[in-house]
């Protein structure tokens, strides 16, 4: 037997649950990159704000910056 959710739709459970905004990841894509959305605190957003200022770059650079670098010396 199976479960229907939305039975006056006619919907199955499964087609329900995949139609989820979280069921599967998607990306979306801005020219060559993917966009990624974060939640940080503000006091972390303040300090990259301020290091990107003085590196002259954007926030969205730095972040790509010190995650790639970050990752690159996590290499194990």
């Amino acid at each position: 037997m199976t479960i229907t959710l939305g039975a006056k739709r006619g919907k199955p459970a499964n087609a329900f649950v995949e139609g989820a905004p979280d069921a599967r990841p998607t990306r979306r894509m801005r020219g060559r990159k993917a966009q990624l959305t974060l939640t940080l605190p503000p006091d972390l957003i303040a300090r990259i704000d301020a290091a990107a200022t003085r590196h002259r770059r954007s926030r969205a650079s730095m972040v790509e910056v010190a995650l790639d670098e970050w990752l690159q010396r996590d290499v194990a």
